[in-house]
């Protein structure tokens, strides 16, 4: 059973992302010829120092049912967008008023068209190249608010085999020019992979690019058909567990960017503001709600569960992602990643769009009036 749910958050992960990517903070170009990290054969987590867990908020007591404004949003059941969990089962949608209907999807487009139609309200994906697309398509949807982000180490690791690194067959990553290494789809993991090999002085063009499933990728390094693959948590940690794989490279410079986000959709927003106001307040504060240790705390783990599948000792023991809890959407950073997807010729118009265009602060800014300024906890 824990295998299946492993192989189902992977495979959802596959197809998010392989609409994610965009959105954030500063973007980061690799250092080529960076001090290479120091190669271990054994699994990250056990390497890693346990963190304590924090005491638990009670639950807010929602408004009855027949106060509640009914939302439809779009999401993919993967750990990463758990703040939408978290705010739903804690009552943060119902503080404000409003009943969250989460509508689950296995990932691609369908998210973005359905919120452009106005067959749901708002959504939480990708911007990849899809994304991109479909913005200059004219489709009516405005991002409100940022998704995740990569912290250090990062939740999508390059990975080889664990015979490999035993046998000291790949000891760097320099050592994968000409080789195979895979990515679970065109588009944002090709931006995470060429990140990766610039830290060794290579680019995505110096290896031989294949494209595999994250569980696919998994076997197939088991296997030695390829050498090295881009594998997204908590399939890495899962691999690590069964000593299937390693991480050749855990951290490479690409904590600043955010590669999902929420948008919603425009009449939507015209006629409910105060209602998408809510909604970011949630949202934000759910994100704060599980900075820090907070994603391992026991409660929010089984709710993850509750909405992935994945059992909460494997999300515990992977490696967490970071939410803006400042709500920070950065144009930089979209840009950024436009450039690296015409690069690779992914995009199917010809002049760049303008971020700016498509994104609106101001629920964001009012969350913030009515949450205040982030306060860790000491």
């Amino acid at each position: 059973m824990v295998a299946q749910r492993t192989r189902w958050v992977a495979v959802v992960s596959v197809l998010l992302f392989s609409l994610v990517v965009s959105v954030t903070g500063h973007p980061v170009r690799a250092q080529e010829n960076a001090t290479p990290q120091t190669l271990s054969c054994e699994p990250l987590s056990s390497r890693a120092v346990a963190t304590p867990t924090s005491p638990l908020e009670p639950a807010a007591t929602p408004a009855p049912a027949a106060e509640l404004t009914e939302v439809k949003m779009g999401y993919v059941p993967v750990s990463i967008f758990a703040p939408v969990f978290v705010a739903k089962e804690k009552g943060y949608y119902a503080e404000q008023g409003i009943d969250l209907v989460l509508e689950p999807f296995p990932g691609g487009a369908d998210p973005v068209v359905l919120t452009a139609s106005g067959q749901l309200d708002l959504a939480i994906g990708g911007a990849g190249p899809a994304f991109w697309n479909a913005l200059a398509q004219g489709l009516p949807i405005t991002v409100i608010a940022p998704g995740h982000e990569e912290g250090s180490p990062v939740a999508t690791p390059l990975m080889i085999s664990k015979e490999a690194c035993e046998s000291g067959a790949i000891t760097s990553v320099a050592d994968l020019k000409g080789k195979k290494v895979s990515v679970n789809a065109r588009g944002a993991t090709e931006y995470w992979l060429d990140q990766a090999l610039r830290t060794a002085g290579l680019t995505i063009n110096d290896i031989d690019l294949q494209t595999l499933a994250f569980p696919d990728a998994v076997a197939a390094l088991q296997s030695g058909a390829i050498d090295a693959a881009m594998v997204g948590e908590p399939l890495a940690t899962s691999a690590e567990q069964q000593g299937i794989a390693v991480r050749l490279l855990s951290d490479f410079p690409v904590q600043g960017i955010q590669p999902t986000l929420i948008f919603a959709n425009n009449d939507f927003l015209a006629d409910n503001p105060d209602l998408v106001k809510g909604l970011v307040t949630a949202y934000l504060k759910a994100c704060r709600d599980l900075t820090g240790d907070g994603m391992n705390d026991p409660r929010h783990l089984a709710i993850i569960e509750q909405y992935t599948q994945v059992p909460a000792s494997l999300i515990a023991s992977s490696i967490k992602p970071v939410y803006a809890v400042d709500g920070n959407i950065s144009v930089e950073s979209m840009n950024a990643l436009q450039r690296f997807f015409r690069e690779r010729g992914q995009l199917e118009y010809d002049e760049d769009l303008d971020p700016a265009a498509f994104i609106d602060t101001r629920y964001v800014e009012a969350a913030l009036a009515e949450l205040g300024p982030y306060q860790p906890e000491s």
